[in-house]
């Protein structure tokens, strides 16, 4: 696990020093959960067997990005990633 960085100000007081320890072991669990969670959704993306699935209405700015890539890349599009080497045929 990555070491993480704390900005605060000084308090030596035994309280401040209690609540940063357990504010670190909280955030050292969840960053353990996020990092297995992120690893398992990129193992199933990597299967065979995966497809996009749509996006929720409230994801406005992932479905704004989305768009602006399929404009961009017609390829983006297709059910199944294009062939090898697609993009050097056409000038990329």
């Amino acid at each position: 696990m990555a070491a993480g960085y704390v900005y605060a100000l000084p308090d030596d007081r035994r309280e401040m020093k209690a609540a940063r320890y357990l504010n670190w072991r909280i955030n050292r669990r969840v960053n353990a959960e996020d990092t297995d969670l992120i690893s398992r959704v990129q193992h199933g993306m990597a299967s065979s067997t995966y497809v996009p699935g749509p996006l929720g209405k409230s994801e406005v700015c992932l479905r704004s990005f989305s768009q602006k890539i399929r404009r961009m890349i017609p390829e983006a599009q297709l059910e199944r990633p294009p062939a090898p080497g697609w993009a050097r045929g056409n000038g990329g």
